[in-house]
């Protein structure tokens, strides 16, 4: 979990009942399956995992920290494919039963939260770190994401990376229909353009050294009713309601009868404190 007791990581499990508009309790190994797969697919995690290694290296890591780390899938990749040489891998994450699922042993796990942790509680001050995230920011919704991103910021050294895939948008109309989606299923979750992603970043002391594209995560009505405790008709009449509202929008938003499916937008944010 991001840190948001109610929430559940990016690195979950099987969905269990829900009320509507709530995310679904989703932990442990079991999430391997969920959406397509996606969070468990290694073409899908190559480029992060490849942008992750190349700070290690430029800036001689000694810890990889995964904030809202879930099962530690991506800790766990990163100590087999063996490029972030002598460095200890270290999963925070809220959820007992997501820690619980971690296999690799190479990787550490702490429980805590993401909004909340301090870095005495992950690191020894006078260490090198990389810190990592995927899929979490949206958790925070736009009020909690400049708090919780100058939070971060406070926990890391001048000169430390922050890598992270979050979801957000280049298009301010592509943006406003996947916010419209979660906020018609009643969820608290939110989504930024990239220039929005840029400033409030910067805002809180990150510089924004990259930021690349990554593949998108489809959406599928059958997906996001058992996710938030919805009819899958009412999904797909939410996206219908979306279209008419907002047009046609190929590769973010596609309705057809009997079927809906939009589409969420990752770019890897390669970030500085400074």
């Amino acid at each position: 979990m991001p840190g948001m007791h109610r929430h559940a990581s990016c690195d979950g499990a099987p969905v269990t009942k829900t009320r509507p508009g709530q995310d679904a309790a989703i932990h442990g190994s079991h999430w391997d399956s969920v959406h397509g797969g996606y969070f468990s697919d290694l073409a899908v995690a190559a480029p992060l995992l490849e942008k992750i290694e190349a700070e290690a290296a430029r800036t001689r890591a000694a810890v990889v920290v995964d904030l809202g780390g879930g099962t530690g899938f991506l800790l766990s990749q990163l100590a087999t494919r063996g490029n972030c040489a002598g460095a200890r891998f270290i999963n925070l994450d809220s959820s007992a039963e997501q820690l619980a699922a971690t296999r690799e042993r190479a990787v550490q796990s702490i429980r805590t939260s993401v909004d909340r942790f301090s870095r005495a509680e992950a690191v020894p001050q006078d260490v090198r770190v990389v810190w990592i995230m995927r899929s979490v920011l949206h958790y925070f919704g736009e009020p909690g994401l400049p708090p919780v991103l100058a939070h971060l910021r406070r926990q890391a050294k001048n000169g430390e990376s922050f890598v992270h895939q979050t979801a957000c948008f280049e298009q301010a109309c592509a943006a406003e229909c996947l916010n419209l989606l979660y906020r018609w299923m009643h969820t608290g979750k939110w989504y930024p353009t990239t220039a929005q992603l840029r400033r409030m970043l910067g805002e809180a002391g990150w510089r924004v050294d990259d930021l690349s594209a990554a593949p998108a995560l489809p959406l599928t009505a059958h997906d996001l009713s058992a996710r938030y405790g919805i009819a899958e008709e009412t999904v797909t009449e939410i996206c219908a309601g979306l279209e008419r509202k907002l047009g046609l929008m190929p590769g973010v938003l596609e309705v057809r009868p009997n079927r809906a499916c939009a589409y969420l937008h990752y770019r890897i944010a390669v970030c500085t404190a400074v």
